[in-house]
């Protein structure tokens, strides 16, 4: 099963899986820099993110998916984005 699909199904169960799934995997959010976030009705951009895996290459391409992935780790900024990038390496998955 690919990255993606993986990460499909782990959204359906939790999120502890769903970190389990990137950190064995080894993918992490990055914020996005060459996009300028979203914004809703002209409010505050919130950063967008990427999810890339350790060795710099893409591993969810769907925007939908990432959303959801993003929703799901409750990735709002980039101290969030920190934050979930350290549980997901901190994970016993992340070693294999």
């Amino acid at each position: 099963m690919g990255v993606q699909e993986a990460v499909k199904t782990a959204l359906q169960e939790d999120r502890q899986e769903l970190i389990r799934v990137l950190a064995e995997h080894r993918v992490r959010p990055t914020p996005d820099e060459q996009s300028e976030g979203t914004s809703l009705g002209g409010l505050s951009a919130a950063p967008s993110f990427r999810f890339e895996t350790e060795a710099g290459g893409t591993a969810i391409t769907d925007r939908q998916t990432r959303s959801a992935v993003v929703d799901a780790l409750g990735v709002h900024s980039e101290a969030d984005c920190e934050a979930v990038r350290e549980e997901i390496a901190d994970h016993a998955a992340w070693d294999g």
